[in-house]
């Protein structure tokens, strides 16, 4: 396995406490619970960090469509940065030397930083989100088509 872990996305489906199910495996929206919904978390580990992760709950449309703009800005301008839809939260990328690539999620109590191979990273980004993409416009019937060409530079 490389060092980049596939992409997953988690929806949280529980009534009360948290409870998250991966989006390949929904039929339906969950039930909302808030303004916010679907809430849920991106997981995406590098060399055994775990980047995102549970921990890191966010409004998970806007968060996937975030992660769109980031990779697309990558792309044009060789670096980038976002923050979360709803924390205080960035998500960078940065090229270093023998075409690697740090992506780096920092709060105000944390750091979290790996490096993996530039293409690598950037596939397993981009497969996740269009497998979010896909799920969601097949559950919900919204049209992501924008994220979509932004996510894949197309």
């Amino acid at each position: 396995m490389g060092a980049v872990e596939r992409v997953r996305t988690v929806l949280d489906v529980g009534q009360r406490d948290f409870c998250f199910v991966d989006v390949l495996d929904c039929t339906e929206l969950p039930p909302k619970r808030r303004v916010d919904d679907p809430g849920g978390a991106i997981l995406l580990t590098v060399n055994g960090v775990a980047l995102l992760d549970e921990d890191l709950y966010s409004t998970i449309e806007l968060l996937w469509i975030f992660v769109a703009q980031l990779i697309g800005d990558y792309r044009r301008d060789g670096r980038a940065v976002t923050s979360f839809p709803d924390q205080s939260i960035d998500i960078s990328l940065e090229p270093v030397p023998r075409k690697l690539l740090r992506i780096t999620v920092a709060g105000k109590e944390f750091r979290r930083t790996s490096v993996a191979g530039e293409e690598e990273l950037l596939s397993a980004i981009v497969t996740g989100g269009l497998e979010f993409f896909e799920k969601m416009t097949e559950v919900s019937g919204r049209n992501f088509s924008t994220a979509i060409r932004r996510l894949t530079g197309t």
